[in-house]
């Protein structure tokens, strides 16, 4: 039917377009503006096989529009936020919101934070899609959360019950050392054991009442600038007896123009964790070195053993709490497993980090804290 002369119907008109789509003839300008409204057109409706990928995600995830409109979810998400159509309407978080919006405006983040409206800690990830929309992860933390809590809770209230008979173990072995009394050899070796095992519980339970007032924050570090060639050199001096009975080398390389912004205490307690691990585990004739260098807005200080090394597999978690990763040789030293987990949360209550560089032929254990 021609279409001249006259003015065509409706139906005619989407005919003859479907036609030209079909064949690849319409013209540019028909095609970049159905492209445009095409969410207009669609209802709002997700491509096909979105909501799959949504479900096929093992977290609570969600498509998000402009303003934190939730456009799909995908089951978990449901359980966790409920059916409210915005972010902010689901979970009342002005900070949750601030982060989608950043990733609706093509920056991605990730971001531990709390949902008190919800009682939920979650890890939020959010990654910026094309058409002004993005994904929203959300991991639900809040069990591990509790269960760190009930862990550190115990651990503080054992050690705090612990400290007064361990004391009391502790000066009753050292009197029947020290008090003249006359044991037999058999008797004198027994309490010689109760007394050492005393000693360690001490150093057990002291740490972990540290390291529990670090992790619950109770413990704020007075920042100050640390001139660090002083301190290192104070340091290097407690060990130097301990290294000389292992004929280990022992020596500083710490420029006189460093400085730290650090709590002084708490940096003297990571290089005396640091370097007692080094002098201990560095065989008969090594060398332990402390290092520092100046990396623009941050110092580093690190302790360079030429010990047996930490493996691969125990790098990663060798600043975990008890981890030991020769549990048989830590024990027969009288380490607790603690040491490493106290530089590390001491570092991170500084506003800096710790790590470790491994081979078979040594270690390296570095601090890095911000220049003052």
């Amino acid at each position: 039917m021609p279409l001249f002369g006259r003015r065509p119907t409706l139906e005619e008109a989407v005919a003859r377009v479907r036609e030209e789509l079909r064949a690849g003839t319409a013209p540019p300008a028909l095609l970049e503006e159905l492209r445009r409204r095409e969410p207009l057109i669609s209802g709002g409706r997700l491509p096909p096989g979105l909501q799959e990928l949504l479900e096929a995600i093992p977290d609570a995830a969600a498509l998000l529009e402009v303003g934190g409109r939730i456009l799909a979810r995908n089951p978990r998400m449901e359980l966790l936020l409920g059916p409210l159509p915005t972010v902010l309407e689901a979970t009342r978080s002005s900070e949750l919101l601030e982060l989608c919006a950043r990733g609706l405006a093509g920056w991605p983040h990730r971001r531990e934070l709390a949902l008190p409206a919800l009682d939920l800690q979650v890890e939020a990830q959010v990654a910026p899609l094309s058409h002004a929309r993005a994904l929203l992860v959300l991991r639900d933390l809040s069990a591990e959360r509790k269960a760190d809590r009930v862990r550190r809770d115990f651990i503080a209230n054992a050690s705090h019950e612990l400290r007064t008979p361990v004391t009391a173990i502790r000066g009753a072995a050292e009197t029947l050392l020290e008090g003249g009394l006359e044991l037999p050899g058999q008797a004198r070796s027994f309490v010689e054991m109760i007394a050492r095992h005393a000693d360690r519980l001490t150093r057990l339970t002291e740490d972990l009442l540290d390291l529990s007032k670090l992790e619950t924050g109770a413990w704020k570090p007075a920042l100050g600038p640390v001139p660090l060639a002083p301190l290192c050199a104070s340091v290097i001096e407690l060990f130097r007896e301990r290294a000389e009975e292992k004929q280990i080398a022992l020596d500083a390389d710490v420029p006189e123009r460093l400085r730290a912004s650090a709590d002084r205490r708490a940096l003297e307690q990571i290089l005396v964790n640091l370097l007692d691990n080094a002098v201990k585990f560095t065989p008969q004739g090594g060398r332990v070195t402390l290092l520092g260098d100046g990396l623009g807005p941050s110092v580093m200080l690190s302790v360079v053993d030429t010990g047996p090394g930490v493996e691969p597999q125990h790098q990663g978690r060798i600043f975990e709490r008890f981890y030991r990763s020769d549990a048989g040789r830590s024990r027969e030293s009288g380490g607790t497993g603690l040491g490493l987990a106290i530089v590390k949360h001491l570092s991170q209550a500084m506003g800096g980090e710790a790590g470790v560089e491994s081979t078979g032929n040594g270690s390296r254990f570095w601090v890095k804290l911000p220049t003052a």
